[in-house]
């Protein structure tokens, strides 16, 4: 029986670089289903409706920031297990500290090249997708 893709959604403002990360993923991992959004607020109603397996997230967003997003993210019964990536310009020890007390499972500084988005999509897929168990509390409730 083949299992069902799994579900990444990426909440990044920066179109360019939402590109980037989607097509490097979507070429590393061509079953991965990926779904942008661009703001907080729709990444919040979204994951209300429907079942992700990974949230890749941008901290430095304009209105409710990526920090906001990850404390509702970890606040929410639903969503309280669900691997949270950050992906961010910020390289400030102060933020990775916040990120990683506010309950992100990862944090990394977005990469300055093309290739560097295709290592990035390589490990993610490599860690995140093939070898990691999803908690138990992560079922499909679909």
């Amino acid at each position: 029986m083949a299992k069902s893709p799994k579900r990444l959604l990426v909440v990044e403002d920066n179109v360019h670089d939402a590109r980037f990360v989607t097509r490097a993923l979507s070429q590393t991992d061509g079953t991965l289903d990926i779904v942008h959004v661009t703001h907080a607020d729709e990444a919040v109603i979204l994951l209300e409706r429907e079942h992700f397996d990974y949230v890749l997230l941008d901290i430095k967003m304009p209105g409710v920031d990526g920090m906001e997003l990850l404390k509702r993210i970890r606040s929410n019964e639903g969503t309280s297990v669900v691997p949270v990536i950050v992906l961010t310009s910020s390289t400030n020890p102060s933020d990775v500290a916040r990120s990683y007390k506010a309950g992100a499972n990862a944090y990394t500084a977005k990469p300055s090249s093309l290739s560097g988005y295709r290592q990035f999509a390589e490990a993610f897929v490599r860690f995140w997708v093939e070898n990691t168990l999803p908690p138990s509390g992560a079922a499909h409730h679909q």
